[in-house]
């Protein structure tokens, strides 16, 4: 089951929106029933996913940021992909145990909510709806 799961970017910069759990392609059409129980989850959801999200993006320095773009940039300025970048990048960065085991401890806890966002999401649609968004996420791949 397809939801897009992530925060939204509000067009006017002075009036930030709260953050979004879940965004429903146009392709599926929602009642205002669905609407209202969306917009629900969204408010219970967005400010925790948007929480870890920063919580995830403050583990690693600014320094080791930089170094690992540079190390990115080479990499594959040299030809190298997949497996291998990854290897060459990670080398470059120096993360320490401790980052490793915040980021691990974070990625999970990222994982059990947009679990139970999906969830809860799912609950709120039609079977034809749940078809239509397999259906969109099959022609993406």
């Amino acid at each position: 089951m397809a939801s897009f799961v992530a925060p939204a970017v509000a067009a006017d910069k002075k009036k930030k929106k709260a953050p979004t759990a879940v965004r429903v392609p146009k392709t599926v059409e929602l009642t205002a029933d669905q609407k209202t129980k969306l917009d629900a989850l969204n408010k219970e959801f967005g400010p925790k996913l948007a929480e870890l999200r920063k919580k995830q993006a403050s583990i690693i320095t600014a320094d080791q940021k930089k170094a690992r773009a540079e190390a990115n940039k080479k990499a594959k300025a040299d030809g190298k992909k997949g497996k291998e970048l990854r290897d060459v990048v990670n080398a470059a960065f120096a993360i320490t145990a401790d980052q490793k085991a915040q980021q691990a401890e974070t990625k999970k806890a990222m994982g059990a909510l947009q679990k139970e966002i999906r969830t809860q999401f799912a609950a709120l649609l039609t079977d034809e709806q749940k078809a239509k968004l397999k259906a969109g996420k099959k022609k993406k791949n």
